[in-house]
């Protein structure tokens, strides 16, 4: 996984406030600023329905974000673990 960008969780989410703030608003978007790609496709479809964005385009922004955040969590997590902890499956959950 190239996302999440070895950043915290808060400041994931953080970054993704502020991007998702920028498209409702109308304003340019920051790419390449550790969210995945489906947060990523999510945020443009906003920017490109801007002013007619409606709750279900935030919505499916929102939970892009979370499930490729809770991916990059997982991903995080693995790499910290002992290679041998980290080949045995279930061993991260």
């Amino acid at each position: 996984m190239s996302f999440g960008g070895g950043h915290t969780a808060e400041a994931r989410h953080s970054t993704f406030e502020t991007e998702l703030s920028a498209a409702v608003g109308g304003r340019p978007l920051r790419m390449h600023v550790g969210l995945g790609p489906n947060t990523d496709s999510a945020l443009i479809t906003i920017a490109f329905a801007h002013p007619d964005i409606t709750d279900d385009l935030i919505a499916a922004a929102r939970r892009a974000f979370v499930t490729e955040s809770v991916v990059a969590d997982i991903a995080s997590e693995v790499s910290r673990m002992p290679e041998e902890q980290a080949a045995t499956p279930g061993a991260s959950l």
